[in-house]
């Protein structure tokens, strides 16, 4: 079964990075969509699937750029991406599908050992909002203490509540 990352999700993640020119310009976004949506966890483990998807950005990126890696943002301002801003791209895209997995316990066990294993405030972020339930209060705020140390405030301010 397909996971539901559309097209509109990947984009929005998207757009702030590369600009609307570049994703209307090539058909990366919709390859990408495809990639997210075959995921498999019996197939493939998440960590697997991260480094697909950053292999995947990085060969796109530099192949649609001819290399230069540059890219005009929404606000007509070039940008050269580096390799911090790939892994913050592969995370960001990765929070979109796992948004989209079901909040039970194989899905939570999945989310928790990636998130032990890969620094990704995005399944951070998911545990956060959906498997906080999963935590004990104790543990519920050791995360949210790693998170403040970890993180600056503009990357976590619109969704941790306290």
């Amino acid at each position: 079964m397909a996971v539901p990352v559309s097209h509109g999700e990947l984009e929005a993640v998207l757009r702030p990075w590369l600009g609307s020119l570049f994703l209307s310009s090539n058909p990366m976004l919709m390859r990408l969509t495809q990639l997210l949506q075959a995921y498999a966890p019996y197939k493939q483990t998440l960590e697997d699937l991260r480094d697909e998807v950053e292999r995947f950005l990085v060969t796109n990126i530099s192949g649609y750029t001819r290399g230069s890696m540059q890219v005009l943002n929404d606000q007509y301002k070039t940008q050269r991406l580096n390799a911090g801003n790939i892994r913050w791209i592969t995370d960001e895209v990765m929070g979109v599908l796992f948004d989209k997995l079901t909040p039970f316990s194989a899905n939570f066990i999945k989310l928790n050992d990636y998130s032990l294993r890969v620094q990704s405030l995005s399944a951070l972020r998911v545990l956060y909002q959906k498997y906080s339930s999963f935590y004990s209060p104790e543990e519920l705020n050791v995360m949210v203490s790693f998170i403040k140390r970890t993180y600056l405030p503009e990357k976590y301010r619109n969704w941790l509540i306290e």
